[in-house]
């Protein structure tokens, strides 16, 4: 019986996260990282928006190269929901950018699931492409339901955390 409690709690912990991540990369510390709009293909508006500020946080405290930030709509309209427009917006910036690589990627999931417990569930995708070209040289994919006290932005924080570890500055 205690082997069937404990073969259950492994599968259970297991089934929380799904990851399929490239090998670790290095990247010189003089090199600088432009990041795009996350295309938003959940069903919560804003969701890229929102994860782009978790991003740039957590590539900070990793003391992660500069990351350069595409700028946002600053009238006080209201934001642009069509990425698109967005991304259009952004690959202009880029052009006049001295940016070595190009961080993007997209959201597949970012809401809580429906039932008793209602667990946050974030999915999302990050790819690393040196300027210029299209083949990414590193990407990740990761995604992670949470328990049910847990708060969508506790959960993208660590799904991006993890991500985020697999890009090492160079000495």
């Amino acid at each position: 019986m205690f082997r069937l409690v404990i073969l259950s709690l492994v599968l259970l912990l297991s089934a929380c996260t799904t990851s399929r991540i490239a090998d670790d990369i290095e990247i010189s510390p003089a090199t600088t990282v432009a990041l795009l709009p996350l295309v938003n293909h959940a069903q919560t508006p804003l969701a890229g928006e929102r994860a782009e500020d978790i991003l740039a946080s957590i590539w900070q405290q990793n003391k992660l190269p500069k990351l350069l930030r595409a700028p946002r709509n600053s009238s006080k309209d209201l934001p642009p929901l069509d990425d698109q427009y967005r991304l259009n917006n952004a690959m202009q910036w880029l052009n006049t950018q001295q940016a070595d690589y190009v961080l993007s990627g997209s959201i597949e999931e970012w809401r809580y699931k429906a039932g008793l417990d209602g667990e946050p569930v974030v999915a999302l995708t990050l790819l690393l492409t040196k300027n210029g070209e299209t083949t990414p040289i590193w990407t990740g994919t990761i995604a992670k339901s949470g328990w049910g006290r847990d708060s969508i932005a506790a959960t993208a924080q660590d799904v991006i955390a993890d991500l985020v570890s697999y890009i090492e500055v160079s000495e």
